[in-house]
């Protein structure tokens, strides 16, 4: 999680035209969740334990998955190109 986390934080800061609301076809609702995937598989990658309850559920790693495979697919054409 830790490494596809990184990878997508590389591919948003890098080409963020791929993901932009005014520069690609995607809305506005992509970037902030991709965004909150990076957050989530970097907490969750490193190790760290929320305890709250309201944390554990908004930072919830089988929540951040599909949305983290969804950004690497949406930018592949960074890493292959």
């Amino acid at each position: 999680m830790l490494l596809a986390a990184a990878l997508l934080a590389v591919a948003i800061l890098q080409a963020p035209n791929l993901i932009a609301a005014n520069t690609s076809e995607h809305g506005y609702w992509l970037a902030p969740l991709l965004m909150w995937a990076v957050c989530c598989g970097l907490l969750n990658g490193l190790g760290f334990h929320l305890k709250s309850l309201p944390g554990r559920v908004l930072f919830n790693p089988w929540l951040a998955w599909p949305s983290l495979l969804y950004g690497l697919w949406l930018t592949h054409s960074y890493f292959l190109s």
